[in-house]
């Protein structure tokens, strides 16, 4: 499971959180930082707490802070804080596993994905679930087209672009543009790939990354312990809308 740079409500397992708390353990070791400062800028705790306000002042953060300092096991603490701060998203379109942020200032749709979403009992992104997603896309879009008409770009930011299971989904122009994407400690754009749909950690590639953060001394090795690195692509609305014309990927696509 993981998602694009969104906060979508999942269990998340204590063990999410342990991975998070001791990579900002091993960052604030490393950049010479409070342990409080690493939480705040290199982990997604604060964006599932509170919002993107990242204000360190803020009553919430400073609660969440204050009980961790008491805490014997800080990461229960810290699951049984964001258990008390989960709230149900609410969706203004159709449901499914993709979701958008319209940015009307930019014109610009944001795309959000949400594997936990689908209960048929199959890989969300496996070939036997391609038509599903391709039809919760169209609907998406033409949701976009009526609600939105001035919407001019797509934009995406996530981990799964790295995955051609996912990629198939999109329009190829739009797959073409990808680029990585730095510094997204804070979101599950790059959190997102440790975790299953179900909220549960993916144990093998956990354990490799915590044995990879002991060996590194620099920021930027680091960041090469995540398996994956975030991708940014955007491109012209008009290409979707002509591409989930399609109820079903062309064969050829497939």
């Amino acid at each position: 499971m993981s998602q694009e740079d969104a906060t979508i409500a999942i269990d998340f397992s204590l063990a999410f959180f342990d991975l998070q708390l001791r990579f900002a353990e091993r960052v604030a070791h490393i950049c010479s930082l409070s342990f409080e400062e690493g939480l705040l800028t290199f982990t997604n705790l604060y964006l599932q707490f509170i919002d993107r306000s990242f204000d360190p002042a803020h009553p919430i953060w400073q609660e969440y802070l204050e009980g961790l300092q008491k805490a014997q096991d800080p990461a229960k603490w810290t699951c049984i804080f964001y258990q008390t701060r989960r709230e149900d998203s609410v969706s203004s379109h159709p449901e499914g596993c993709f979701r958008y942020v319209y940015l009307a200032q930019e014109k610009t749709l944001r795309l959000h994905f949400a594997a936990n979403n689908d209960s048929s009992g199959y890989g969300p992104l496996s070939k036997v679930r391609i038509s599903a997603r391709l039809q919760e896309l169209r609907a998406l879009f033409v949701e976009v087209k009526r609600q939105h008409p001035d919407a001019l770009v797509v934009r995406g930011n996530s981990w799964l672009y790295n995955i051609d299971a996912y990629k198939r989904l999109f329009p190829p122009q739009y797959t073409k543009t990808m680029r990585i994407v730095d510094e997204e400690f804070q979101y599950l754009s790059l959190w997102g790939q440790f975790v299953r749909r179900n909220g549960q950690v993916r144990e093998d590639i956990a354990s490799s990354f915590l044995s990879d953060l002991c060996k590194q001394d620099t920021l930027e090795g680091l960041k090469r312990c995540f398996p994956y690195q975030v991708m940014g692509l955007e491109y012209p609305i008009t290409y979707f809308y002509e591409f989930y014309e399609y109820s079903s990927p062309p064969e050829s696509y497939i």
